[in-house]
């Protein structure tokens, strides 16, 4: 089972904001069992978005796909349109969340943020998502919903993009009701101080052979001068088998690991 993100938004294309929710949202699925296969950041393009949503459909490797960000209510938040039209359905007021948004704003008038407590189309934006979603979910901390899609057997969750609000909608609403019961994998490593990534490289092509359903890494750290290998896996036996590989050819060669998890 394995997932993708599409992280929409000029902003994060553009290096102006660090895209925090895929990193949040990659070590999540990765510890409920839905590891990723790949993260896409795309700018607030329809087409573009139209392409890359029907790209992560056609891939049959992929069974759940995450879109974030472009839900708000400004002119540049395209991601619900652009989704109606790569999924074929019409854009619809979603009544539930379009009362939700109501309350929302009187609340914000009664306590002087908001000059009316009437609905503007920006609001209103907010509100028409395309049709059949298998769920809306409620988003406790704003006004875009997020919502779940059924398509070409595969699950497209849409979240907003503001961290708080997609963290929020995201363990509150949509983790214990379409991601619960996955195996997370397994995750060893072994670090090392002032070791030459470079002598690891033998023993690594080695593990790749005798280890093929083991992914292993080296990622240095060139300000600590640490260097971490890791081995990850869905079959714990195969992760633990790796890393205890590396830890004796390390001390044969002289390199014994400062720590380990």
């Amino acid at each position: 089972m394995l997932s993708s993100i599409v992280a929409v938004g000029d902003e994060l294309v553009g290096g102006f904001t660090l895209d925090t929710n895929s990193h949040w949202l990659a070590e999540r699925l990765r510890l409920l069992g839905h590891p990723l296969k790949r993260v896409t950041a795309i700018r607030d393009r329809p087409a573009e978005i139209v392409e890359q949503v029907r790209r992560e459909l056609a891939d049959p490797e992929l069974t759940h796909i995450f879109c974030c960000g472009g839900l708000g209510p400004t002119p540049d938040d395209r991601t619900f349109a652009s989704l109606a039209e790569a999924l074929g359905r019409p854009l619809v007021v979603w009544e539930e969340t379009r009362a939700r948004i109501e309350r929302r704003v009187k609340r914000m008038h009664e306590a002087g943020l908001l000059d009316s407590p009437e609905l503007t189309e920006g609001n209103l934006r907010m509100a028409r998502i395309p049709s059949e979603p298998k769920q809306v979910f409620k988003n406790r901390r704003g006004m875009a919903p997020g919502v779940v899609y059924e398509q070409d057997g595969k699950s497209i969750f849409v979240l907003p993009g503001v961290p708080l609000e997609l963290k929020g909608v995201f363990t509150e609403e949509l983790e214990p009701q379409f991601l619960a019961g996955g195996s997370a994998a397994t995750v060893r490593e072994l670090r090392f101080m002032f070791a030459v990534e470079a002598r690891f490289y033998p023993l690594m092509r080695e593990l790749e052979e005798k280890y093929p359903d083991v992914s292993v890494g080296s990622y240095p750290n060139f300000e600590t001068k640490e260097l971490v290998i890791r081995c990850l896996g869905l079959d714990s036996n195969q992760v633990d088998e790796a890393i205890e590989m590396v830890r004796r050819r390390s001390g044969e060669l002289g390199m014994a690991p400062q720590r380990s998890s």
